[in-house]
């Protein structure tokens, strides 16, 4: 079942964002499993908003990709992740 994963950095910023972002989405390509990717601001820090195939493909992708690069840019320290999952009823795009 399709997921949203709302993960909203508090601390997080678009200097984070642009260091992290080529590390997880080689090319400018969404990551196996990713069919929907928006990032931007908000009031306490970066916001990113993804809908995945399963909440399971997110999950290998946080632990084996995005943890690490966050690491390796240098803000494991700086930002507060907090990440909510639902269920997607439906997508649709253009």
């Amino acid at each position: 079942m399709a997921v949203v994963i709302v993960n909203e950095m508090e601390g997080g910023s678009q200097e984070v964002y642009d260091q992290v972002n080529p590390k997880v989405m080689e090319g400018g390509n969404l990551p196996d499993g990713c069919q929907l990717h928006i990032a931007g601001p908000y009031e306490n820090g970066w916001r990113v908003i993804t809908v995945w195939e399963s909440e399971e493909s997110f999950n290998q992708f946080r632990d084996e990709k995005l943890i690490p690069a966050i690491r390796e840019a240098g803000a494991g320290d700086r930002v507060a992740p907090s990440i909510h999952v639902d269920p997607v009823h439906n997508l649709i795009t253009t």
